[in-house]
């Protein structure tokens, strides 16, 4: 009897081993399904949890919104683990403190964008206002963003992890697309918080809110992928570009009027950019430096 019930045990150890064995497999076979789906699933239990299922119709608490954030890297290291072991961890790790560009990406990030940004919003109010939460005008408030509200803990795993896979099987352009999408929509349980980006009620108006937000975004990612592009695929670059965006967007009007025309300003320096990279976003020059880092690295691992 104690035999049987061992054996049974053993069989049932085995079984669930296999059944990882094969659930790891198919989550490398399809890294970037299971990467957006921990990624939403992370976050979304967060967020609808707290502003649906409990009814709080109003701002994320400083903590919760921190946690909501955190998805997108969560999901990146684990699938990083999973699909590279721990070279891909300290790969990805190492990107974040990938300072080495040309100081003319650090001006595009930290002042260029910024300008842009309050340019749409003099277009679409007719004030000139400068932002007080500008790294500039209030460094403190910039960096707890920078570490706290957002970015920090989103751009590892969007353009940490599925850009640079989205752009190796669909090319730079599809990606931006698939990837402006899914971003987008990530950001939904918040806009059940009425008046979160020009949200209202209901169904029309959460839709139209997340619809508009969706194409703003779209365009957004496009301008990230470019900078992602040029300064080899530091996250340390795209950390602040977004914290910029996240400082100096915020600012000005959220109504579905005043985005489509940022969003048209932006669309315009989008254009610019796809004709003069040929619709290539600077993609073969990234693919040029991951090979020159990648020999690098080689290299000194065999020098060691």
């Amino acid at each position: 009897m104690q035999k049987d019930t061992i054996t049974t045990v053993l069989q049932k150890q085995q079984n669930a081993h296999k059944c990882e064995l094969r659930l790891l497999s198919v989550m490398r076979q399809h890294p970037l399904l299971f990467y957006f789906l921990i990624a939403y699933a992370i976050s979304w239990t967060i967020g609808f949890g707290y502003i649906v299922v409990l009814n709080h119709r109003t701002n994320l608490p400083i903590w919760l919104a921190f946690l909501f954030t955190t998805g997108p890297t969560a999901a990146a290291f684990i699938m990083t683990g999973i699909t590279e072991g721990r070279a891909g961890i300290g790969n990805l790790l190492r990107r974040y403190v990938r300072w080495r560009v040309n100081i003319i990406w650090y001006l595009l990030v930290l002042v260029g964008m910024p300008l842009l940004l309050l340019t749409v919003g003099w277009l679409q109010t007719g004030v000139w206002s400068f932002s007080n939460d500008l790294l500039l005008s209030n460094p403190v408030f910039y960096l707890l963003v920078f570490f706290f509200g957002g970015p920090f803990f989103e751009e590892p795993g969007w353009r940490g992890f599925a850009l640079p896979r989205l752009q190796e099987r669909f090319g730079p352009l599809p990606a931006c697309l698939l990837l402006g999408v899914l971003w987008a929509f990530w950001h939904l349980p918040v806009f059940f918080i009425p008046g979160y980006n020009g949200a209202g009620t209901g169904f029309i108006g959460i839709s139209t809110a997340i619809l508009n937000f969706m194409i703003a975004t779209i365009i957004i990612t496009i301008i990230f992928t470019w900078v992602f592009n040029n300064v080899r695929g530091s996250l340390l670059l795209t950390i602040l570009l977004h914290t910029s965006i996240n400082t100096t967007g915020g600012n000005g009007p959220s109504s579905p009027t005043a985005q489509w025309i940022g969003a048209g300003v932006l669309a315009l320096v989008v254009v610019v950019l796809l004709i003069t990279t040929r619709g290539r976003l600077s993609y073969d020059r990234y693919k040029r430096d991951q090979e020159q880092l990648a020999t690098r690295t080689t290299t000194d691992e065999q020098a060691a």
